[in-house]
């Protein structure tokens, strides 16, 4: 029994010993590097209201923790063991407001995985393959359909007319509410708008018996 304890030492020691110095400070600065990459893609494709730097600075720590962990157990059955029941006793109660944060927070730890498991090539060319293809989607997305926005239009009612036109006009949009009173209607349409279609809807104020309109950076988007 003794000789099994003094072999399971031994072998704990010298795979411990065995992580150099350097192995260790490339793998972190690369591991932050790379994290830094996620959060910059994240930032540059955000499209919320209130940007949170507490969040981006985690998708940093979880590329580093994650690379750290798994260069330490990597090679040892004893720490990998260790690691695994600790986890499982780990408990995140975070919300996750946009689904999106989860992909971030997920390519992060992959991220850290790849570089901790020491396939530094392929760490460095599936992040930024990864973060130029999502920047492409993002932009081409953004251009051929236009950003969300709810529309906020106030008229009385010789004006009915002239608002339908002009919505039917921007192709697909959706009704989320319509309010009436004695003086006039309140209209919020939802619709997919460039800049063009804002003009063209903000010309609304030129037409007579339309009192106001408003359009609103929106991201709950329903349409498909």
């Amino acid at each position: 029994m003794n000789n099994l304890s003094d072999i399971i030492k031994s072998k704990f020691i010298e795979e411990f010993t065995a992580i150099s110095v350097g192995n260790l400070v490339t793998t972190l600065i690369l591991s932050f590097l790379l994290g830094v990459f996620v959060v910059v893609v994240y930032r540059l494709t955000y499209s919320g209201v209130s940007f949170s730097r507490g969040f981006a600075l985690s998708l940093v720590m979880l590329s580093m923790v994650t690379s750290l962990a798994i260069l330490t157990v990597r090679s040892n059955v004893v720490l990998s063991l260790g690691m695994v029941g600790a986890l499982s006793i780990v408990r995140f109660r975070t919300a996750i407001k946009d689904p999106m944060d989860t992909v971030f927070m997920f390519w992060s730890i992959v991220a850290g995985i790849i570089t901790g498991a020491g396939y530094v090539t392929v760490a460095i060319l599936a992040t930024l393959l990864l973060g130029v293809l999502f920047l492409v989607v993002n932009l081409l997305g953004g251009k051929l359909q236009g950003s969300t926005y709810l529309v906020v239009i106030r008229y009385g009612e010789e004006a009915e007319g002239a608002v339908r036109g002009r919505l039917n006009n921007l192709g697909k949009y959706k009704i989320r509410s319509r309010n009436m009173n004695e003086a006039e209607t309140e209209l919020v349409v939802e619709a997919r708008l460039n800049q063009k279609a804002m003009d063209y809807l903000g010309a609304l104020l030129d037409v007579e018996d339309v009192s106001d309109v408003n359009i609103i950076s929106y991201n709950g988007s329903t349409l498909l």
